[in-house]
C-alpha cells in the first residue's frame, strides 16, 4: 500500500471520479462526533449505552448530540455571517470553511470540463449540512457566467422533490443556431446519511434549504441543563472512562422529557450515529438507492474514489467500499487527518493494493487538502 503526500490530478482527471466526504471537511464550522475521551466518539458511546440498555444515558447523549452537532447545522445562515459588521473570529472561521468548499468545487469544475468521456463528478457525503450548496451559490454570485452545475437530486420551484433518478440528468448548452452543443460540467451531490433540510411531503422527500428553525421549543432543554453539563464535563475530559457516566444523577422529570424528545428526534431525516436505519420508510428506501448508486459508480472501469474527513464508522459504507475495491481498475485515495487516522485505515485496508494513503507532516485539514494535496497543476 503506497503512502503519498499529494494526489496528482493529471493522473486521475480522465477517470470516473467520485469523492466520499465526511464531517472532517466541515470542521471549524460544525462540531464532529469526536470526544476528548481516549478511543471514544458519540458513535461508540451511543452504541455502548444502547448495548448495555442504559436508556437514560442514551437519551441524554442524543440530546447533547442534537444541541451540539445537529442544531448548529440547521440554524446556520451564511448570510448572517457575511452581513456581520467586523467579522468575529468565529464568523471568519466559518466563512473560511465555506471558502474551502468553494475551492474544491472550483477544482472539480475544471476537472469535469476537461474529461472527454463524461463531464460529471460524484460527491457522496455523510454530512447533514448545506456547505456544498452554500459554497455553490457563493460561486454563482462571484461568477455570473459560471457554466457548472451542482445537482443535489432535487427538482421543483416552490417545493423541490428529491429523486435518485435525477442524478442521471445533465444540462446541455447549444450554440445560438443550434449547430453545436456540449455538456455542462456537473457535480452530483449525494447525501448518504440524509440532510437537515429534508422533510416528507405526501410520501416524497422535499428539500428546503430555507428551513432554519430548531425542531424543539426554545426552553425544551432547560430542564436537563444540569444533566447535559455533567455529560459534557465527562466527554471533554481526556482521563474520563465509561464508568464515569454512571455517576450522572437524573431528575424526576427526565423520563417523560426523554420520551417527548425521541418523538421529535425520530422525525429527523438523518441516519443516527448508532445505527444505519432511518425512522421513516421513505428515507430508508432512498438510503438504499443512494448506496446502490455509489456501488454502481465505484464498479465502473477506471474509477477513482477520493476520501476526505470520513471515519469509516458506518459499517454499510465501509463494507460497500471494501466490496468495490474488488474492481481492480478502481483506485482509492484515502486522506489521513493525523497519525492516528493513518494507523487506523492502514489496518482496515491493508489487504488492498489499489488503496493509496495520503499523509502529510502535520494535520491534514480541508484548507491544506485544497492547497497542498488536491490542487490544479500550476
Amino acid at each position: 500500500m503506497d503512502t503519498l503526500t499529494e494526489i496528482k490530478i493529471n493522473d486521475i482527471w480522465q477517470h470516473n471520479v467520485s469523492f466520499l466526504i465526511g464531517s472532517g471537511a466541515s470542521y471549524g464550522l460544525f462540531p464532529t462526533l469526536a470526544t476528548k475521551m481516549d478511543g471514544e466518539s458519540i458513535e461508540t458511546l451511543g452504541k455502548y449505552f444502547e448495548d448495555e440498555n442504559k436508556l437514560n444515558l442514551k437519551s441524554l447523549l442524543f440530546m447533547y448530540y442534537y444541541i451540539s452537532c445537529i442544531k448548529p447545522v440547521i440554524t446556520y445562515d451564511i448570510e448572517v455571517s457575511k452581513l456581520s459588521e467586523g467579522l468575529s473570529d468565529i464568523e471568519d472561521l466559518h466563512l473560511g470553511v465555506i471558502s474551502s468548499y468553494k475551492e474544491l468545487l472550483n477544482t472539480l469544475k475544471t476537472i469535469a470540463s476537461k474529461n472527454k468521456s463524461q463531464k460529471k463528478i460524484n460527491i457522496f457525503t455523510t454530512n447533514y449540512d448545506a456547505c456544498f450548496t452554500d459554497a455553490y451559490e457563493e460561486l454563482l454570485l462571484e461568477q455570473p457566467n459560471l457554466e457548472f452545475v451542482l445537482n443535489d437530486g432535487a427538482k421543483g420551484f416552490r417545493r423541490k422533490f428529491l429523486e435518485v433518478r435525477n442524478f442521471d440528468t445533465s444540462e446541455v448548452k447549444h450554440s445560438i443556431f443550434g449547430k453545436n452543443q456540449f455538456d455542462i460540467p456537473q457535480v452530483n451531490l449525494v447525501h448518504l446519511h440524509g440532510s437537515a433540510f429534508w422533510t416528507i411531503d405526501k410520501n416524497r422527500i422535499a428539500v428546503n434549504y430555507y428551513q432554519k428553525e430548531c425542531k424543539f421549543r426554545t426552553d425544551f432543554f432547560d430542564e436537563v441543563k444540569i444533566e447535559i453539563e455533567a455529560l459534557n464535563t465527562i466527554i471533554q475530559n481526556e482521563s474520563s472512562v465509561r464508568s464515569n457516566f454512571d455517576g450522572i444523577q437524573f431528575g424526576k422529570k427526565f423520563s417523560n422529557l426523554a420520551e417527548e424528545f425521541w418523538k421529535i428526534y425520530n422525525t429527523l431525516p438523518i441516519v443516527n450515529p448508532t445505527k444505519w436505519k432511518f425512522h421513516e420508510t421513505v428515507f430508508d428506501e432512498h438510503y438504499y438507492q443512494m448506496l446502490r448508486l455509489m456501488s454502481y459508480e465505484l464498479e465502473k472501469q477506471d474509477s477513482v474514489l477520493v476520501v476526505f474527513g470520513f471515519s469509516f464508522a458506518d459499517e454499510h459504507i465501509t463494507n460497500l467500499v471494501k466490496r468495490s475495491l474488488g474492481n481492480k481498475s478502481l483506485t482509492m485515495y484515502l486522506c489521513c487527518f493525523n497519525d492516528t487516522d493513518y494507523n487506523s485505515v492502514l489496518e482496515l485496508f491493508r489487504e488492498f493494493n489499489n488503496v493509496k494513503l495520503v499523509k502529510i507532516n502535520g494535520l491534514l485539514d480541508f484548507n491544506t487538502f485544497n492547497t497542498d494535496v488536491f490542487h490544479l497543476p500550476t
